[in-house]
């Protein structure tokens, strides 16, 4: 526990300051944004997620290509003492993906977009999934009000020699000046596994490019439960 805090430390004190245009993050829920970063701009989002057993430190580097269009590189650091007494850590496979705007239209109030990645088996053999996998999701966001907004996402997730994985959020968020807070249900189906979590968190924009955000989870019929705390920045 107290590596992971340090780890964590050390990963905020590492990163640039710099000052851009208002940010908007894919964390600290499990819902996507259909909106994509403004072409030349780089955003990184990166947290660490605390369970009874494991750590789990989570960046995401999002860069904007074109418009309408972002490329995606998603990584995860395991600190695991249960997984093997001769490493006790490790990166997982990377992924590395793309978010399509389909449509971002604010006299509608609705935005859609289209995010898919691959994964990539890069981690040693008990880390990784060992092969190749597929991530898809279909995004929507609607603008309630100016403060408030309600987003989901359905999705499908499949590797070669796994049974494929319908992944579903459903967010309602609400901001309050430079606070935000929301609440979520998520989960994934198999042919024979299903789950279901709820998690609820808040924001909070240090500036029109820095964000922090804390957030719980628990299972509503598995044995999930995390603490998460991140940091997020927007530069070019």
């Amino acid at each position: 526990m107290n590596r992971s805090f340090f780890l964590l430390s050390l990963l905020f004190a590492s990163l640039p300051n710099f000052l851009l245009s208002q940010i908007t993050t894919d964390r600290p829920d499990q819902t996507e944004s259909p909106t994509t970063i403004t072409l030349g701009h780089i955003q990184v989002e990166t947290g660490i997620a605390i369970e009874k057993e494991q750590s789990n430190i989570n960046t995401l580097f999002r860069f904007g290509m074109f418009n309408g269009v972002e490329l995606r590189l998603n990584s995860n650091y395991l600190i695991n003492d249960q997984i093997s007494s001769l490493r006790k850590s490790s990166f997982t496979d990377f992924e590395v993906g793309a978010k399509f705007r389909i449509q971002d239209n604010e006299a509608k109030k609705t935005k859609m977009g289209f995010l898919t990645h691959i994964s990539i088996p890069t981690s040693p053999e008990i880390f990784s999934n060992n092969e190749y996998g597929l991530l898809n999701r279909f995004i929507v966001s609607h603008d309630i009000s100016d403060s408030d907004q309600i987003a989901y996402n359905i999705g499908y997730n499949k590797f070669k020699n796994y049974d494929g994985e319908f992944v579903y959020t459903l967010v309602y968020s609400k901001g309050f000046n430079s606070f935000g807070m929301f609440i979520e249900l998520f989960g994934n189906e198999s042919s024979n596994l299903s789950i279901f979590n709820f998690d609820s968190g808040i924001t909070y924009q240090l500036d029109k490019n820095k964000q922090l955000d804390l957030s719980f989870a628990r299972g509503l019929n598995n044995e999930l439960f995390f603490l998460s705390i991140g940091y997020s920045i927007a530069f070019n």
